[in-house]
């Protein structure tokens, strides 16, 4: 479904610390949720060998990179095939509580567990050496989310199941 909603924090706000780049050619899978990277001067979806690479900082993204708002901030949004999309990616130093669906749905989640990222950008539980990105404040619940796909080609709401975390940026933890 891609769904990811800040519950508190600094967004919406000046404050908030953010990244906005191209998604890199070639990418694809990045939707609104998922764990981005930045390699060189633009965004790659990360994956779980991002997780314990030093150099890496991830984001949060803001969009997915379909989003006709993403295509058009990068020329893309009017018929052109052209173009990159551009997209913002939140940084988890900053602190927030949020909820998303962009998560390893085979693990049962406890609340206080630390989070890194996995597969095809989504949050999974920690492992020691990995950058921890997050810490669950809630376990998964189903939650009613108004743009859900209930039935395929209409956006007509559905319950999601959802994670609730903060933030927690520690490059490579060690637990």
């Amino acid at each position: 479904m891609a769904f990811f909603n800040v519950l508190k924090g600094a967004y919406p706000t000046l404050q908030q610390i953010d990244l906005t780049l191209p998604v890199a050619a070639g990418q694809s899978g990045i939707v609104r949720g998922s764990l981005v990277y930045q390699d060189g001067t633009e965004f790659k979806l990360a994956g779980a060998a991002q997780a314990t690479v030093a150099a890496v900082y991830l984001h949060f993204c803001l969009m997915a990179q379909t989003d006709l708002t993403a295509g058009m901030a990068g020329s893309r949004g009017q018929g052109s095939a052209s173009g990159q999309a551009v997209i913002t990616g939140l940084a988890p130093a900053m602190p927030l509580q949020f909820e998303t669906d962009q998560f390893n749905t085979a693990i049962t989640y406890t609340v206080g567990m630390l989070l890194t990222v996995g597969a095809s950008g989504k949050l999974t539980q920690h492992t020691t050496g990995d950058h921890c990105v997050a810490q669950v404040t809630a376990v998964v619940t189903s939650r009613w989310v108004n743009n859900a796909v209930a039935v395929t080609g209409f956006r007509t709401g559905a319950n999601v199941s959802v994670l609730r975390a903060r933030t927690l940026w520690h490059p490579l933890l060690a637990t």
